[in-house]
């Protein structure tokens, strides 16, 4: 009887559950957003819940905590929550807009107008993972593993000339005294907290973000504590985290690529001749955008990313540019005026045999390279690199900036 009666209970928990958990098989990371209005008050009352189903790990690198940004747009203001050290993390911290905007009028007058809210503004929730420091660790215990065996040679080297050595020292402490009186003191505590903002933001991931727009219709709850009547609230909204776009316009340039895109600038600069000889050819870069799929991918070789773009002319590379290697990331912006390659057009027809070739690439600790995806701008070659080359041959003098994807 009674094993019947467990095979009965297993048999009709079994069938309960099956629905729900169909359901759960492919969960997509969540956050928990509940927004209020208050008329009276002019302000818009943003209260983070939690988020849900969240990635553990970045490659082989494990998440150590998680943080929400939250972001009224337009508008200057943002705020960011604790750090949660949790699977589900909970936060139930409120952030508080306000929606009273000053203007100035004449003979020193302001005016205080309320900021109307309708379907063209939007709270952006960011969520980001905080990676843990292990190797950081590591190498703070070597540096002082080091450190220590010189304090003791210091401390048994001091007995062999008492004089020398110590009237040394005291004179080298007093110098550095002073100059840290003098000089040191503010230097120093602006790199110390420039390093450990560097750190924690080297930290973060982004795993997603939420757009709510705030639209008069999506807010139909009356809270439940609040103190006027006239306030109304969008309820408890469970919205998933997409990865961020761009924000490319155009039609076709919509469509994220996974490889990456990166916004280039081309500019024939006028001759003396004529518009067609003399002058350069610039190509400038300036900003990259990459997918969080390529990103978490190099992520997990553990390695750094470069870009390097060259001229090849007549199939002989004649100059190149190449940066620094940096850490994988989603966007990233670099200086015109110093990341960008020159060819020179000395008589007409010259540019017939030149083009511009870009490469993106990736090379982990033990040096080997991995292409991520490359294109060329030339006038042999099809598409949106084709069509960039023409239209700056046919604009002497103007940029023509573009976005152009990686194949």
């Amino acid at each position: 009887m009674a094993l019947a009666k467990i095979r009965n209970f297993i048999d009709n928990s079994l069938k309960t559950v099956s629905t729900p958990l169909d359901r759960t098989v492919n969960l997509e990371p969540e956050i928990g957003i509940k927004i209020m209005h208050s008329p009276n008050d002019k302000t818009l009352n943003v209260t983070v819940l939690g988020a849900r189903h969240l990635p553990q790990n970045f490659g082989f690198t494990r998440v150590n905590s998680y943080v929400v940004k939250v972001k009224l747009i337009p508008g200057k203001d943002k705020f960011e929550t604790t750090s949660r050290n949790e699977s589900w993390p909970q936060w139930n911290e409120e952030f508080v807009f306000p929606l009273r905007k000053e203007t100035k009028q004449k003979f020193g007058k302001s005016k205080v107008v309320e900021e109307e809210i309708n379907g063209s503004r939007f709270i952006v929730a960011t969520l980001y993972a905080i990676l843990e420091d292990k190797p950081l660790i590591a190498t703070e215990k070597k540096e002082s593993e080091k450190t220590s065996p010189t304090k003791e040679a210091s401390k048994k080297g001091g007995k062999k000339k008492e004089g020398q050595s110590t009237s040394s020292d005291n004179q080298d402490s007093t110098k550095n005294k002073l100059f840290s009186q003098f000089f040191g003191k503010n230097s120093d505590k602006l790199a110390e907290s420039t390093a450990t903002e560097r750190r924690a933001y080297d930290k973060r991931r982004t795993v997603g973000a939420t757009t709510i727009p705030l639209d008069p219709k999506n807010f139909v709850c009356k809270p439940p504590k609040s103190k006027h009547t006239s306030d109304v609230s969008t309820g408890d909204l469970w919205k998933p985290l997409r990865p961020i776009a761009s924000g490319i316009s155009g039609a076709d340039e919509r469509k994220e690529n996974k490889k990456g895109q990166v916004e280039l600038s081309l500019c024939l600069s006028k001759g003396e001749k004529d518009e067609d000889s003399g002058g350069q050819l610039i190509l400038s870069l300036n900003r990259l955008r990459c997918s969080l799929q390529t990103m978490h991918e190099h992520e997990g070789l553990k390695g750094q990313m470069y870009l390097k773009m060259s001229v090849v002319d007549s199939g002989r590379i004649t100059h190149f540019w190449k940066s620094d290697r940096f850490t994988p990331t989603v966007s990233m912006k670099f200086s015109p005026e110093t990341a960008r390659v020159v060819a020179d057009n000395p008589y007409k027809g010259a540019l017939n045999d030149v083009s511009f070739v870009v490469k993106f690439v990736s090379k982990n600790k033990m040096g080997k390279k991995t292409p991520v995806g490359h294109f060329v701008i030339g006038p042999d070659v099809g598409g949106a690199y084709g069509e960039q080359w023409k239209q700056a041959l046919a604009k002497p003098g103007q940029q023509i900036t573009k976005w152009q994807a990686f194949e």
